[in-house]
C-alpha cells in the first residue's frame, strides 16, 4: 500500500494537486513544457497572473470585466507580445501642433477602421518594433486621407525598424526600441518608406531575433529607374502632435478635446503604458484599470482609429499590433474621459508629400469621412 501510495504522489508531481482550470488553459493554447519543473514555474506564474486579472477587474468598476486568461498567463517578463517604445532621456518636442484642414463637425463618433484607409492589423512578433509599426501605420493612413488616394498601400514597417539610425538626437536601436519622431526624422532624410512587398518584415514572430540589417540598395533605388516595377511608397516631409506632447511628470492635463478633434480627420499615431495589456479580453479598459498616464511610463506604440462618445462607457478605439488574435480582433477600447494608458501624451501625424488636385483629396477625404462615421448627419463646430 506504501508503494501504490507514493507512485501516485510521482506521477502527479508535476503540480501535486490537480487542477482543472490549469490542464483546460494547457490545452486550449497547446502548452508544452521542458520537464515538472519548468511546469510548477509556470503554474506559478498562472496563479500570479490570475490574481492580477481578479484586481484589474475590480479596478473597472461598473464598467464590467476587461480582462481574463490568455495566452501570456504563463509567460516570464520578456517572452509573448513585445513593446519597444525607447525614447532618449530628457527629450523634448519641437514639432508643432496639427492643424486642422475642414471645419470642425463634432461626430458622436468616428471609426477609421471602416474606410481604406486603415490597412489590416499587423503583428510586429518578438521584435521590439511597435514605433516603427505605429509611425507606418500612421504614414499609410496619411496616403490615403492627404494625396486624394482611394486604398490604402501596406508600407514597409522593416525598413524603419531596420534603417532609422542608432546615433543622434532621434537614434533608435530596432528591435531593442526606438520611437515615432525618430521614425519619422529618418524617413525625411530618404526618397521615402516603401511598400511591404518590396521590403517586407523579417524579425521572427515566434522568436527573438536579431534586427535584420538595413537593406541599404532596395532603399536608395525606392525612386529610382525600376520604381514602377517594384511599386509604391510614400514620400514624408514631416509630423506634427495632435495635441500637444507631455514628456515629462503626470500627463494628466492632457488636451484631449484637441486629440478627438484632429481624429475626426485622420488616424493617429499615439504611445501607451501597456503594462495590463497582456490580461485584455475585450470591452472598455479604464484609466484606474490601466494605471499611470506618465510620460516616463510609456513602453508601447500604437494607433487611435477613432471614438465612441455615445456608449455607455465612452472609449477611444485603438489598434494594436499583436496581430488580429488578440484583444478585439487586434483593437482596444480605452476609456474616452480621461488620458487612459496616457494616450494623449505623445501622439503624432507625420506629413506626406502631396502634389495633386486639392478638390480631389477634399472629395477624397468627405468619401472616407462619411464611411468613418456611417453616413450620420454631423454638426459643424465654428
Amino acid at each position: 500500500m506504501f508503494r501504490l501510495a507514493a507512485s501516485s504522489i510521482v506521477i502527479a508531481s508535476s503540480l501535486e494537486v490537480f487542477d482543472q482550470e490549469w490542464e483546460d488553459f494547457k490545452g486550449l493554447y497547446k502548452k508544452q513544457y521542458k520537464d515538472d519543473e519548468d511546469e510548477r514555474e509556470r503554474y506559478s506564474l498562472y496563479h500570479i497572473f490570475k490574481k492580477n486579472v481578479a484586481k484589474l477587474n475590480a479596478l473597472q468598476g461598473d464598467v464590467g470585466d476587461a480582462f481574463g486568461i490568455t495566452f501570456a498567463a504563463d509567460l516570464k517578463e520578456g517572452e509573448g507580445f513585445q513593446r519597444g517604445l525607447r525614447k532618449p532621456q530628457d527629450f523634448v518636442a519641437t514639432a508643432s501642433v496639427y492643424e486642422k484642414k475642414y471645419a470642425r463637425r463634432a461626430p458622436a463618433s468616428i471609426n477609421w477602421r471602416d474606410t481604406e484607409a486603415i490597412t489590416a492589423i499587423k503583428n510586429q512578433g518578438q521584435c521590439g518594433s511597435c514605433w516603427a509599426f505605429s509611425a507606418t501605420e500612421a504614414v499609410e493612413s496619411q496616403l490615403v486621407l492627404s494625396t486624394g488616394s482611394k486604398f490604402a498601400i501596406e508600407l514597409s514597417p522593416q525598413q524603419v525598424t531596420s534603417c532609422t539610425p542608432s546615433t543622434g538626437t532621434y537614434g533608435s536601436l530596432g528591435c531593442n526600441g526606438g520611437f515615432t519622431e525618430g521614425a519619422y526624422e529618418y524617413l525625411q532624410t530618404v526618397s521615402g518608406l516603401a511598400n511591404s512587398f518590396y521590403i517586407p518584415y523579417q524579425q521572427s514572430l515566434t522568436e527573438s531575433s536579431a534586427t535584420v540589417a538595413c537593406p541599404t540598395a532596395l532603399v536608395a533605388a525606392i525612386d529610382g529607374a525600376d520604381q514602377m516595377l517594384s511599386g509604391g511608397y510614400a514620400a514624408v516631409t514631416g509630423y506634427t502632435y495632435a495635441t500637444p506632447a507631455c514628456t515629462s511628470g503626470a500627463c494628466a492635463s492632457q488636451d484631449l478635446d484637441t486629440l478627438a478633434a484632429a481624429l475626426e480627420e485622420t488616424p493617429v499615431s499615439v504611445c501607451v503604458n501597456a503594462g495590463a495589456w497582456n490580461s485584455y479580453t475585450g470591452g472598455v479598459m479604464t484609466s484606474a484599470a490601466c494605471g499611470s498616464m506618465a510620460a516616463d511610463e510609456q513602453d508601447h506604440c500604437v494607433m487611435a482609429t477613432g471614438f465612441n462618445s455615445t456608449a455607455s462607457t465612452p472609449y477611444w478605439i485603438v489598434r494594436n499590433s499583436w496581430s488580429d488574435t488578440w484583444g478585439e480582433e487586434g483593437y482596444i477600447y480605452l476609456e474616452m474621459a480621461k488620458n487612459t494608458c496616457g494616450l494623449a501624451d505623445d501622439a503624432t501625424i507625420p506629413t506626406v508629400e502631396y502634389d495633386g488636385n486639392s478638390a480631389k483629396v477634399a472629395e477624397n477625404f468627405e468619401h472616407h469621412y462619411l464611411k468613418a462615421t456611417g453616413g450620420a448627419p454631423s454638426t459643424t463646430v465654428v
